[in-house]
């Protein structure tokens, strides 16, 4: 933050005559809270204080990624026990580009915890007809909607998919633990 005020006085410094007399306007953008909101949605900080860095960075009117910080802010939500307002976040995420597949991901997880099996369905075929960055919780998740509804092969083959995309993804081996293939009879 120093060497950003030290540039700024610098480059005030050397405006010419002609400029100085120029009101000059700044705007100093603090990126301390898109850092910290980020990283507490990544398990790297404070939840709390994550939550507050995410509201601060989301009141600046200047702030241009407000989606992929809603994504954040929904993730932090997610883990400090609130899924309505993760549910909001994520609602608001895609609001503003609905082309973040991995909102779509988010938002399902949250309506699946919420047995709202049908809205987690289509955020899951939204999102993975946008390519998300996360498609092993996309199958991952199906997987889950899948066995909750009743269809326990389709779970298995969307677990089995979510591990091929990520070999060391803990859920989806744990859920494949529980499952006993049987060949049938020919």
């Amino acid at each position: 933050m120093k060497a950003l005020l030290a540039s700024v006085a610098v480059a005030a410094a050397m405006a010419t005559g002609a400029q100085a007399d120029t009101p000059i306007r700044q705007v100093l953008y603090n990126v301390d809270a898109v850092r910290l909101c980020s990283a507490a949605a990544n398990g790297l900080a404070d939840l709390k204080d994550g939550l507050i860095a995410c509201n601060t960075a989301l009141s600046d009117p200047h702030m241009i990624h407000r989606a992929e910080l809603l994504i954040d802010r929904g993730v932090v939500q997610v883990k400090l026990g609130d899924s309505e307002a993760a549910l909001n976040d994520y609602s608001g995420a895609i609001a503003l580009d609905d082309t973040l597949g991995d909102a779509y991901v988010s938002r399902a997880g949250v309506l699946i915890a919420q047995h709202r099996y049908g809205e987690a369905r289509a955020d899951i075929a939204r999102a993975m007809a946008l390519g998300a960055s996360n498609m092993h919780a996309a199958y991952y998740s199906r997987g889950v909607i899948e066995e909750e509804t009743g269809n326990v092969q389709a779970a298995y083959r969307d677990y089995r998919r979510a591990l091929e995309i990520k070999p060391d993804f803990a859920a989806a081996s744990r859920e494949l633990a529980r499952f006993k293939v049987v060949h049938p009879l020919t």
